[in-house]
Formats: C-alpha cells, structure tokens, sequence
C-alpha cells in the first residue's frame, strides 16, 4: 500500500516533470535540459539547429559523438516530446555508454513526462477550483 511518503515523493516528481515542460514550452529548452541534466547526474548536451546527414527527415536527432541534439527547425525547440526524446538518448549514452538506442524507450520517456505535466496541472486546477 502506498505510504504518504509516497504520494508526496509522486507529486514532487510530477511537479519537476511538469516544471520541465513548462519550461521547454516557453521556450527555454537550454534550460529544460540543465534540469534534466542536473536531476539524473550527466552533462548537459549542446543543442543545435541544423540537419544530420544521415537523419535529414528527422525533426530531430542525437549525435553522440558529439554530444549533441540538432533540431531540423527551430520551433521544435519549444516542442517538449521531441526535446525530451532526444534527452533520453543523450542520458542512455551518458549513462550506458551503450551505442544501442532505442526508440520506444525515448518515447515513452518524453510521454512520462508530458502525462505528468498535465496531471500536475489538472491537480493544481482542482485545488484551486479551477
């Protein structure tokens, strides 16, 4: 049964999740991804906007070699599902060191993060009487 500690270690998670987004949709990503960066111990990476070779089609992509997300426009650097994918590449590879990198997994790591941010804000509403 979850405790109370629980429910407030969930919600002080929903709130940085939310904090995150909000942040990346006003068009902060550099900082959004210091945040990240900060809150699972890894350096944060440059961002770009630009194209890769390889990834021209992408709306964005990691270079880990590099260190790097490019962005194929500049609006999707206030889109928070593509900034928090390609987030969760840059963390697989600063953490695993793994040159295997998957995409389910960066999608439901951006997903997360979106849910949270709008149970955060329906819970905010609801207290207020919103």
């Amino acid at each position: 049964m979850p405790t109370e500690n629980s429910f407030a270690e969930d919600s002080e998670e929903r709130e940085f999740r939310s904090k995150v987004v909000d942040t990346i949709l006003a068009g902060s990503p550099e900082h959004a991804l210091k945040l990240l960066s900060e809150y699972y111990g890894v350096n944060p990476p440059e961002i770009r906007v630009g194209t890769v070779k390889a990834h021209r089609r992408a709306l964005a992509c990691y270079v880990e070699k590099e260190r790097r997300i490019y962005f194929s426009k500049s609006e999707y650097l206030s889109a928070p599902f593509v900034v928090l994918h390609e987030f969760y590449h840059h963390l697989r590879a600063s953490q695993i060191n793994s040159h295997r990198q998957v995409e389910k997994g960066a999608d439901l790591f951006a997903s997360n993060y979106i849910q949270d941010h709008r149970r955060f804000h329906t819970l905010y509403s609801l207290h207020r009487g919103d």
